[in-house]
């Protein structure tokens, strides 16, 4: 079919949530450098503010999954190449390499986010005290553990800042709730501490250490009939040559959680309260 462009125009659709919206940025961002003009569309304005400060593609902000599915004709005619985010991911590698590949470009695992002007304001910032971020998923993904007694270790190795939607909200609800602010005070925090989820891909995509519980990673093995996800979900995976990413043994007790910490904070040169 021809089509009125004549550079090469790439789009790319992610449908699922938070945490797979950043992942499909790789896709965006392998068919830039394969020469591609690249729209992103995304259904999470809290997410647009710092998608924007990617340069390398445009982003336009869907509403409802039914509209962008019902545009889809209009799309396959306005652009050369539409590379959707899967139904359902395969859990055969990770993420960013699958939608990478599913594009057309090398499986490249590591991606980036940036923070524009924001990131410069912060860092010359300096903290008498380690601060870490934790992200409030953290109570919606407890398992069982005591997370209050959690904190309250933590708070000996250093400041504690919350991060995120209270516990009862999901991603939906924050439509109207900015992530730019969760991400300067990410950024500007020491460590990250979370659950697989929408903030550790946000906390990994800005360069943060992060040391994250995987709890959630053996349900979704679970519920998915896979025997073992650890090598494919989680920042660890994603930037396997980088030695800033922690995960914690799935059901792992607080005093062991804690110990690893710690242990980070040492590998990391983190001064905590505790040494």
């Amino acid at each position: 079919m021809n089509r009125p462009f004549k550079s090469k125009r790439a789009a790319v659709i992610a449908t699922g949530w938070v945490g797979d919206t950043i992942a499909c940025t790789a896709a965006a961002t392998s068919l830039y450098d394969k020469g591609f003009k690249v729209t992103f569309f995304t259904r999470w304005p809290q997410l647009v503010p710092i998608l924007k400060n990617d340069s390398r593609f445009t982003v336009r902000l869907y509403w409802h999954l039914k509209i962008i599915r019902i545009l889809k004709p209009i799309l396959n005619w306005c652009f050369d190449v539409v590379i959707w985010e899967p139904n359902k991911w395969s859990y055969q590698e990770p993420f960013t390499a699958e939608i990478r590949r599913i594009a057309g470009c090398a499986p490249i695992t590591e991606y980036q986010l940036f923070l524009g002007p924001e990131r410069a304001m912060v860092e010359a910032s300096h903290n008498s005290r380690p601060v870490i971020t934790i992200s409030r998923d953290l109570y919606k993904r407890a398992y069982g553990r005591d997370i209050d007694n959690l904190i309250s270790q933590l708070q000996t190795l250093g400041k504690v800042e919350w991060v995120g939607l209270l516990p009862l909200k999901n991603s939906k609800h924050g439509k109207t709730r900015g992530l730019l602010s969760d991400a300067i005070s990410i950024f500007k925090s020491d460590i990250f501490i979370g659950p697989e989820g929408g903030l550790l891909w946000l906390a990994a995509g800005i360069g943060k250490p992060c040391i994250y519980f995987t709890e959630n990673i053996v349900e979704v093995a679970k519920q998915n009939n896979i025997p073992n996800l650890d090598h494919i979900l989680g920042s660890k995976n994603h930037y396997p040559d980088k030695d800033i990413y922690f995960p914690l043994p799935a059901y792992c007790s607080n005093e062991d959680a804690i110990k690893i910490t710690k242990n980070a904070m040492n590998t990391l040169g983190v001064h905590h309260g505790e040494q």
